[in-house]
């Protein structure tokens, strides 16, 4: 199965079915609708993946932006307080990595397989960024595009140019409603640790999304949030994954002056593969509909340190195959700990219940553990660390009648450090070294690599 993760009010909403063929596991694929308490970074509510750490600019359109970027929001339920706009701006970025094992393969016989001379290649991403944000009389305007062009050493039948464009109003109409109407074009090449074929799959979303919240009464808030979406293959490289998705939440906040947030969300959601194989005898799904009840909770306990945590249900329903309906639930517990103004270490633990189906599973029951540390050694040094594990047993019944315990399981842990310099106020340096190894029950989906990076931005 390919599946789509779409936020809504800050958590990840996985949507996703079908059994298109060689499929095994979900793609990395993610499509972000933040119409609530903004995402921190390194913390709760993400996807099943190990995602590394990315060597991007900020999404804030300068310094100033990301100090606001960076405040609690408190009783703020969009990712950036009205009235705050920054300006303008222009970032170039130039990043160069080099990939042990780009296309995730289990080793060199499964190389020499494919027809590939190796495993390891270099690459370089060159990025331009614009970025507009005015305010007016409590509304603020953001609009932001970058150009991503990719260069491969050996593999540049993988060569692609990537478009992003995005535009929000955040509007506000007396002191008792706010709320944000945005429109999104995200194109991003799929994820090899996830799609196993060794070719280029370059995926186009666009998703237009719409959310209000009103001041019921002091401490409390209650809100809609609603998006409408696609995913498309324009190269035809994967017409079965596909995808049309909508959702609807409906949310009921408690932001007390404390900075405290708690939350309750009832959420629907459809998705649908318009090019899915409608057969007699085919296991294809082409409709599905979720449903979700969570409440979460972020709490401060002192200055700089915070509790998180999740806790909910989800439940599944197929059109054609009820065998492949299922239910169960999610929680999450995280502390963010200000050790010392300089040094911040977070943990997260997670149990979730997410779509990913393949021929002998519906859904995979993912246990995961997050450790991290934040050391800022000054104003213009930054190190950040990161150890992650995850445990992935795919169960269920895709279809064949017959319900068993895990039919597959993957075991994850990877290990990253990255280091900021602040060259000057508006040049800085990163370099990122990763490593990761997968183990799979399932022959094939075994794999470790390494990735060493380093990326020259400048912001002006």
């Amino acid at each position: 199965m390919r599946e789509f993760g779409v936020r809504v009010g800050g958590v990840l909403l996985l949507v996703g079915a079908g059994f298109p063929a060689l499929a095994s596991e979900p793609s990395p694929l993610r499509v972000s609708i933040m119409l609530g308490e903004a995402e921190r970074p390194g913390l709760l509510f993400e996807s099943d993946e190990l995602d590394p750490p990315e060597l991007a600019l900020t999404r804030g359109l300068s310094e100033a932006s990301a100090r606001i970027a960076a405040e609690m929001r408190g009783s703020d339920p969009i990712d950036l307080p009205l009235g705050k706009g920054i300006g303008s701006r222009i970032s170039l970025g130039e990043t160069l990595t080099y990939d042990s094992n780009l296309f995730r393969l289990s080793g060199a016989a499964a190389a020499k397989a494919a027809g590939l001379a190796g495993m390891g290649d270099w690459y370089s991403v060159t990025k331009l960024g614009l970025g507009l944000d005015k305010s007016y009389a409590g509304q603020q305007l953001v609009l932001e595009y970058e150009l991503s062009m990719t260069r491969y050493g050996a593999f540049d039948f993988l060569n692609n140019n990537a478009n992003t464009a995005v535009g929000r109003w955040r509007w506000s109409a007396g002191p008792d409603w706010k709320g944000e109407l945005a429109a999104e074009h995200r194109e991003a090449m799929d994820d090899f640790a996830y799609y196993r074929q060794q070719q280029r799959s370059l995926a186009v979303t666009r998703q237009v999304s719409a959310g209000g919240f009103y001041q019921l009464m002091p401490d409390w808030q209650v809100g809609v949030q609603a998006a409408q979406g696609s995913r498309r293959y324009p190269d035809g490289s994967r017409p079965s994954n596909e995808i049309d998705f909508t959702g609807l939440d409906t949310v009921l906040r408690y932001v007390p002056e404390s900075g405290a947030v708690v939350a309750i969300t009832r959420r629907r959601a459809q998705g649908q593969y318009p090019n899915a194989p409608i057969t007699s005898t085919g296991l294809s799904e082409s409709r599905f509909d979720q449903d979700e009840l969570f409440a979460e909770a972020n709490l401060p306990l002192r200055s700089g340190t915070r509790l998180l945590g999740r806790v909910g249900s989800v439940t599944r329903t197929y059109q054609r195959f009820p065998q492949n309906n299922y239910s169960g639930r999610n929680a999450m517990l995280g502390l963010d700990w200000q050790v010392t103004p300089r040094t911040t270490l977070g943990t997260t633990l997670r149990y979730d219940i997410e779509p990913a189906q393949d021929f002998v599973s519906n859904y995979v029951a993912v246990k995961g553990l997050r450790l991290g540390a934040v050391w800022a050694y000054s104003t213009k040094l930054r190190v950040e660390s990161r150890l992650e594990w995850r445990d992935a047993q795919y169960r269920g019944d895709p279809g064949f009648g017959v319900s068993t315990g895990a039919q597959r399981e993957d075991k994850s842990m990877l290990a990253s450090v990255a280091g900021t310099w602040q060259l000057a106020p508006r040049t800085r340096w990163i370099t990122a070294l990763t490593r990761e190894r997968r183990e799979s029950s399932e022959a094939g989906l075994s794999f470790n690599y390494w990735t060493l990076a380093g990326s020259l931005q400048w912001v002006f």
